[in-house]
């Protein structure tokens, strides 16, 4: 049998100054579903692939920093995103990290429990960018030249050798830190850009474009070990941390109408 505490009721066993706790929630395969006692909420899931992991009766620090960030790929009807994203900021405060072999176990959970996420990574831009979603002006590749930190977009970069739009892991691999942080900011911004700022006709908060677009980086415009890396380096990406909409502006003459 197994039983063992997670969530916020969790995050306190080990951290006095965690957030509060208003529920309690456990991974159980002998209670099910919600209770209340004393006032309090009790929530519980299970799934037969938890017992691939030897848990302990209270979640470890690492163990409920990798339950946080493989939640943090789905936006749930409960509203729970910015609360994981919260708490994967404290915990990261506190040292904890990721388990690779226990995300993996997670993420399929979630994957059979909320759907499997439907990005094509390999889909052109005017595939990606349906065109009942975006009000296009600009051809997508030049919105990413008019923000590029360099010479030319860092996504190219990581291009497999024979693909305009599929890339090579390994490439990404071989990247500095840094650079794929730009590369990150770069899609953000140009995603915000071409969804947001340029259908407003410049008009919309910048900063609520990118917030916006950085939320669905994780949730719904990548997936995998992109999504992965943004979501661990999450506290260096809250802000922009340029004017990119001067930048783009100023770089007007690198627009090409859309076709």
């Amino acid at each position: 049998m197994t039983h063992v505490l997670v969530g916020s009721k969790a995050m306190y066993h080990w951290f006095e100054d965690a957030r509060s706790q208003k529920d309690i929630d456990y991974f159980s395969d002998e209670l099910h579903g919600y209770t209340e006692e004393d006032g309090t909420r009790i929530e519980t899931f299970w799934h037969p692939d938890l017992d691939r992991w030897n848990w302990g009766p209270v979640a470890s620090a690492n163990e409920l920093y990798t339950i946080k960030v493989s939640h943090s790929f789905w936006e749930l009807k409960n509203g729970s995103w910015s609360k994981h994203m919260m708490d994967i900021l404290f915990l990261q405060s506190k040292g904890a990290i990721l388990i690779p072999e226990l995300y993996k176990i997670l993420y399929k959970i979630w994957e059979e429990t909320h759907g499997k996420k439907k990005v094509n990574l390999e889909a052109d831009p005017e595939t990606f960018f349906n065109d009942k979603i975006v009000k296009r002006v600009y051809d997508h590749d030049s919105i990413h030249e008019s923000v590029a930190y360099y010479h030319r977009p860092l996504f190219e970069r990581i291009l497999r050798d024979d693909s305009d739009v599929a890339v090579d892991k390994s490439k990404w691999d071989a990247m500095d830190h840094e650079d794929k942080l730009k590369m990150v900011r770069e899609e953000i911004y140009a995603t915000a850009l071409e969804r947001k700022l340029v259908p407003s006709d410049y008009k919309s908060s910048p900063g609520a474009a990118y917030n916006w677009t950085l939320r669905k980086t994780i949730t719904s415009l990548t997936k995998g070990w992109f999504a992965l890396f943004v979501v661990e380096n999450f506290k260096d990406l809250t802000k922009a941390d340029i004017d990119y909409v001067k930048r783009h502006r100023d770089n007007a003459h690198m627009l090409r109408p859309y076709k």
